[in-house]
């Protein structure tokens, strides 16, 4: 197959000619001061995170290596010998500059001239090789650029793409267009894995997926961040990235995770985590038996929100928080975290937890990717649907219609039928035992792996004796030590003795609260 089109890409080129907006704001709006403070020293730097950057020529496709920002990076020009570019270099100080970036710590940058990248030197459009290795053991790719190579090569760059990142692990960012109504082009935020990222001040394209693309419709941005254009926001979502890489790499408990590293994960957490203010909405239906319901997952033009890395760090080093595969007996999510699965048609997946007082805000968010078939002659798309249920005498009901005495606003049902995110934000919700329940719904054969990440308080301390955890010791808990009696389920076992027996009533007496 010949590329005929690929000269044409387009670049972002306005960008070029305008200087970017402080890092002292930018650092404060994102949650890095947030993150600085709590972590003190040991705040992530990026430090042992290998990235790429691909840049349309102009002239050049490399940053000015020479600027003081870049000291110490080593950067391997991949695409052969080139000149300097402006947009290059303003882009690397915004992903790992030492000054602008929040990342500084990366010590390496694979570069690309993305005419090279699509073709030979990486995705192998136009031919019947497979996409290349990461370099270098790269875990982050950043295109702050948009482009087509006509609407057939385009679905097949973003197979291999979306191919790329699910075989290899890597996490792909890209830019939208710039200009709120302007064109949208496929290459390549069309990608269904990656994210996607616009400009939180709202002035990009935030058109649905169209021509160049499969499952036409699709939401993006999935995150916006701030900057001058999305050439510059599109990189510091790559740099919060790369701190939760290295995060990762220096945490036992996640390092010791083998599928902590996986871009669903990273994807799924740095959405969840994302700043979600009162004007942001996906649009739920607010009054009747629909209330609390949305096909539209995310805000029609901030995505999940703005890139906020503090509560994505705390959402990731909450570790993951195994479900089940029906409703569980006792909380599974304790405070923020996550949770990876795969998913066959027709599977559940379980969480529950526990708040004591009304939250302000629960966010919680689900991702997975599509499965592309090694030949890229077909792609396998998932269908999962995302609803939050409120536990009722052991049994979980239903909050889609309930009034604002249950939530104030937001939605309980996600369920698009196109996009690969699926988000429940909700405002007020009261206190009470809570169920999470994602379910797969397609009928296709071939499984998929999904992330969930969650933005919930911490879970309360319970006495042992609430053993339905909704901070009261009453008749509840005493039913569930009566359907417990004579095992020995340590739950129950409320005195010790290796029995559910009369013992644990005055335990449980004793604690009562009515």
């Amino acid at each position: 197959m010949k590329i005929s089109g690929i000269q044409a890409l387009l670049s972002i080129a306005p960008a070029l000619a305008m200087a970017s907006g402080s890092s002292a704001d930018i650092f404060s709006e994102i949650g890095y001061d947030a993150l600085v403070a709590r972590l003190g020293a040991e705040v992530p730097t990026g430090a042992g995170v290998a990235v790429v950057q691909v840049e349309i020529p102009d002239p050049g496709y490399s940053p000015h290596q020479g600027n003081g920002q870049f000291s110490g990076i080593d950067f391997i020009e991949r695409s052969g010998p080139t000149e300097p570019s402006l947009h290059a270099s303003k882009v690397g100080f915004k992903f790992y500059g030492s000054e602008e970036s929040v990342a500084p710590g990366i010590p390496t940058v694979h570069l690309y001239d993305v005419n090279d990248f699509i073709g030979s030197g990486y995705l192998r459009l136009g031919s019947s090789s497979v996409p290349d290795n990461p370099p270098g053991g790269a875990m982050i790719f950043n295109h702050s650029w948009i482009g087509s190579v006509g609407n057939s090569s385009d679905v097949l760059a973003l197979r291999r793409a979306d191919y790329a990142s699910n075989t290899f692990g890597t996490l792909w960012v890209m830019g939208v267009n710039n200009g709120a109504g302007s064109d949208s082009y496929a290459l390549m935020s069309g990608m269904h894995h990656g994210i996607s990222v616009g400009l939180s001040d709202g002035d990009h394209d935030a058109s649905d997926t169209g021509p160049g693309t499969e499952l036409q419709g699709r939401m993006k941005p999935e995150i916006v961040a701030p900057g001058d254009f999305t050439s510059f926001a599109t990189p510091v979502v790559s740099a919060c990235a790369a701190l939760l890489y290295e995060t990762e790499n220096t945490t036992p408990e996640l390092d010791g995770n083998s599928v902590a590293d996986l871009p669903q994960v990273l994807k799924a957490v740095l959405l969840a985590g994302a700043a979600r203010n009162e004007d942001w909405t996906n649009n739920p239906s607010t009054s009747g038996a629909d209330r609390g319901t949305t096909a539209r997952p995310i805000d029609e033009i901030f995505g999940a929100g703005v890139v906020e890395i503090d509560r994505a760090h705390r959402i990731y080093t909450g570790l993951e928080q195994s479900g089940e595969s029906s409703l569980p007996a006792a909380s599974t999510m304790s405070g923020p975290g996550w949770d990876f699965e795969l998913m066959s048609s027709g599977e559940d997946l379980w969480h529950r937890f526990s708040i004591s007082e009304a939250a302000d805000e629960i966010g919680i968010l689900a991702t997975w990717n599509r499965v592309i078939a090694s030949n890229f002659t077909s792609a396998t798309h998932p269908d999962l649907n995302l609803e939050l249920l409120r536990i009722d005498a052991g049994s979980a009901v239903p909050l889609v219609g309930a009034n604002a005495k249950v939530f104030a606003s937001g939605n309980v049902r996600s369920e698009s039928g196109v996009d690969s995110v699926e988000l429940i934000h909700v405002r007020g919700l009261a206190a009470g035992e809570y169920a999470v329940r994602l379910s797969r719904i397609d009928g296709n054969a071939v499984s998929t792996r999904a992330a969930v990440a969650w933005w919930i308080p911490e879970a309360a301390e319970f006495i042992p004796a609430d053993l339905n955890q909704d901070g009261q010791v009453n008749g509840a808990d005493f039913g569930i030590l009566l359907s417990l009696w004579g095992t020995s389920d340590a739950a129950a076992d409320l005195d010790g003795s290796g029995t559910v027996g009369g013992g644990d009533i005055g335990v449980m007496l004793a604690a009562w609260t009515g």
